[in-house]
C-alpha cells in the first residue's frame, strides 16, 4: 500500500464516518461478524435486517477475534486467581476459547493438513478438504495445534496473559484477511463465496484498523504480531493459489490458527 493509496483509503473512510447511517451498518457489521466467528450469543433484535456483505464483515474479524481472546485470557487469570495451577488454567481456557469458537477455525486447520497431506491438487485437493471425516493428517494438525497454543501460552507471564491472548487473538484474525485480499475465488459456491472474491485493499486497510484497536496494550509486540499474521495471511494466499486453485473458507480458518500461534510466540519470547 503506497501513500496515494493509503490516502485514498483515508479519504474514503473520513467520508463514510460522516454519514448519518455510519454507525448502524458498524454495529451491524460487527454483529454479523461475532455471530459467524463465535459460538457467544448475542440477543436477536441486534441481528440487522439487511444482510451486510461478507467483506465488509471480514474486515472487523481482528474485532472479535480480539474480544474472544481477551474472554479467554479472563477466563485464564481468573482460574490463576482461584489457585488452580498455570497447566489446569491454561486448559480451562483452551476449553473455553475452542468452544466459544476458534473450533470454527480449527476445522479449517485440520482440513488443510488433510488435504496438504493427501499429496493432491486442484478441484481434487479441495474434495479431501470438503470431506466432512477427518483423517491421520487432520488430527496431527490438531493435536500439534492445541499442544502449541498451550504450551506457548504457558510460557507467556501472567501479566501479560490478557494482551497476549487478545492480541494474538485478533492478529490471527488479521491474517485471514490478508489472505482474502491476496486469494483467488474461482468458484461458484462455497464458504468463502462473497468474502473473498470481493476483498479489496479498501477492506484490508479498515480491518488494519481494527487490529489497531489492540496495539496500545503493547506496541512493540503488536507491530511484530501484525507483520508475522500479514506475512502468513498473504503466504497461506500464495501458496493456496497455486496447489488449490485459490483461497477457501478453510484456508482463511487454517490461516487464523498458524498466525494466532505464531503471535503468541512473541509474547512468549
Amino acid at each position: 500500500m503506497n501513500n496515494k493509496e493509503f490516502q485514498k483509503y483515508l479519504n474514503r473512510l473520513t467520508e463514510e464516518i460522516k454519514d448519518d447511517k455510519y454507525w448502524l451498518d458498524l454495529m451491524n457489521r460487527f454483529v454479523v461478524a461475532w455471530t459467524l466467528f463465535s459460538r457467544i450469543p448475542l440477543p436477536k433484535k441486534w441481528w440487522p435486517a439487511e444482510m451486510p456483505s461478507g467483506n465488509r464483515t471480514l474486515s472487523l474479524a481482528p474485532v472479535a477475534g480480539g474480544m474472544l481472546g481477551l474472554l479467554t485470557g479472563s477466563v485464564i487469570s481468573f482460574a490463576n486467581i482461584l489457585g488452580i495451577g498455570s497447566s489446569g488454567a491454561i486448559w480451562l481456557g483452551a476449553f473455553f476459547y475452542t468452544a466459544s469458537g476458534w473450533a470454527l477455525h480449527l476445522d479449517g486447520w485440520g482440513d488443510l493438513w488433510d488435504g496438504i497431506g493427501s499429496g493432491k491438487k486442484g478441484n481434487e485437493l479441495r474434495s479431501v478438504m470438503k470431506d466432512s471425516r477427518t483423517g491421520a493428517y487432520g488430527v496431527t494438525g490438531l493435536i500439534l495445534a492445541f499442544g502449541l497454543w498451550t504450551s506457548i501460552m504457558g510460557l507467556v507471564p501472567k501479566t501479560e496473559l490478557l494482551v497476549a491472548s487478545s492480541v494474538a487473538a485478533a492478529s490471527g484474525r488479521f491474517a485471514a484477511c490478508a489472505a482474502a485480499y491476496k486469494g483467488l475465488y474461482p468458484w461458484d459456491k462455497g464458504m468463502g463465496r462473497g468474502w473473498v472474491d470481493t476483498f479489496t485493499g479498501y477492506d484490508l486497510f479498515t480491518s488494519a484498523l481494527s487490529l489497531l484497536i489492540f496495539m496500545p496494550f503493547a506496541p512493540i509486540r503488536w507491530i511484530f504480531s501484525a507483520f508475522i499474521a500479514a506475512g502468513i495471511g498473504f503466504a497461506s494466499a500464495r501458496w493456496m493459489n497455486s496447489r488449490l486453485g485459490g483461497v477457501n473458507g478453510d484456508v482463511l480458518g487454517a490461516s487464523i490458527v498458524a498466525a494466532e500461534i505464531a503471535a503468541l510466540m512473541v509474547f512468549a519470547i
